[in-house]
């Protein structure tokens, strides 16, 4: 599943950091990887899928993109890791890149694009792990 997400990483990211949109195209492809991936392996603790659903909804409503609600739906699905330190990881790297946008720009942009943030988050996250 890594090797999917790595080689989609650098569309989704290029998509989303000139249209702020993730096509589906890609998180389609992603979720038959998943699929796949799922029926190999398993879904894991269901406490696990439980508390990703929490944080997904939670992101939800405070006005996060579909598009990286389902890219991020799939990473916490595929993976068996603590949800909210991966999410925390990925805010982390979103403040980084607001203060990089606001540094070079002079203002505090509106809307970032998340996908870069999630990629970054994901191999930090591995990584450290």
């Amino acid at each position: 599943m890594n090797i999917a997400l790595l080689a989609l990483s650098v569309p989704i990211c290029i998509a989303d950091m000139t249209s702020f949109v993730i096509p589906n195209i890609y998180n389609k492809i992603l979720f038959y990887c998943a699929l796949t991936y799922l029926a190999l392996v398993g879904i894991g603790q269901l406490r696990q899928v439980a508390v990703s659903l929490v944080i997904l909804i939670l992101l939800h409503l405070i006005g996060t993109g579909m598009g990286d609600l389902k890219l991020l739906a799939i990473i916490l699905l595929t993976h068996s890791f603590n949800a909210a330190e991966y999410i925390a990881f990925v805010f982390i790297v979103a403040l980084v890149h607001i203060a990089v946008m606001t540094a070079f720009h002079r203002a505090i942009p509106s809307k970032i694009a998340l996908a870069p943030s999630i990629f970054i988050g994901l191999g930090t996250y591995l990584a450290t792990r």
